[in-house]
C-alpha cells in the first residue's frame, strides 16, 4: 500500500509542481518581455542613463577612466570648471615632476625622457597630466579648456593622460564641475 500511495502522491504532486513552474515561467517570460518591449522603446526615444543639469566630480589621478553619468550627443557643448592640482608620478617625487592642474605637465623636461614611450600613453602626443575625455571610444584632449563639443555621441568619462600602467603611482586630483549646453 505505501508504494500505492507514493505512486499516487507523485502523480497528484507531480502535475502540481509543472503546474506551478509552468505559471512561473510564464510569468517570468511575460515580465521579461514588458521590460525587453519597454527597454526597446525607451531606448527608441532616447531616453538614456542618468541625466543631470550638472554635476560635481572628483577625479583621483590614480583612477582609471571615470564615467560622469552624463550622456551627450555628437557636436553638444560642454561647459567644464576643474580645480585642484595633480601629477603622474609619486609625492616623493615632486621636484622633478610638480603639481599641475587640467592643462598636464607640458613642456616639462619628462616629455622628452619619456618621447620613446609616447605611445603608450592615453592619448599619445598629449604632455603627461593632461585631463583627457572619452565618448564612445573617441579619446579627445580636454586640457583647462572651459568648453568641449563632443566628438560622438555616448557617456562623457574622464581620465588623467599617464601610461595606464603607471597610474597606480600618481598623487593629487582635480574636482571637475560638469555643465552640458
Amino acid at each position: 500500500m505505501s508504494v500505492t500511495r507514493n505512486r499516487k502522491r507523485s502523480i497528484v504532486t507531480r502535475p502540481i509542481w509543472l503546474l506551478l513552474t509552468q505559471r512561473n515561467l510564464m510569468s517570468v517570460s511575460f515580465g521579461s518581455l514588458l521590460i525587453v518591449s519597454f527597454w526597446s522603446f525607451a531606448c527608441k526615444q532616447g531616453v538614456r542613463g542618468p541625466q543631470r543639469s550638472e554635476q560635481t566630480i572628483y577625479l583621483d589621478a590614480k583612477s582609471d577612466w571615470q564615467g560622469t553619468a552624463l550622456w551627450v550627443k555628437k557636436g553638444q557643448k560642454v561647459r567644464l570648471e576643474c580645480h585642484g592640482t595633480w601629477a603622474v608620478a609619486p609625492s616623493n617625487e615632486s621636484r622633478r615632476w610638480p603639481d599641475t592642474g587640467p592643462e598636464g605637465h607640458g613642456r616639462h623636461p619628462g616629455e622628452k625622457v619619456h618621447r620613446s614611450g609616447d605611445l603608450k600613453k592615453e592619448l599619445p602626443g598629449t604632455p603627461f597630466g593632461t585631463l583627457l575625455g572619452k565618448v564612445s571610444n573617441v579619446v579627445f584632449p580636454i586640457g583647462d579648456r572651459k568648453e568641449i563639443v563632443a566628438p560622438s555621441e555616448g557617456e562623457l568619462f574622464l581620465v588623467i593622460n599617464d601610461y595606464p600602467f603607471y597610474r597606480h603611482d600618481n598623487r593629487g586630483g582635480l574636482t571637475v564641475t560638469i555643465v552640458p549646453q
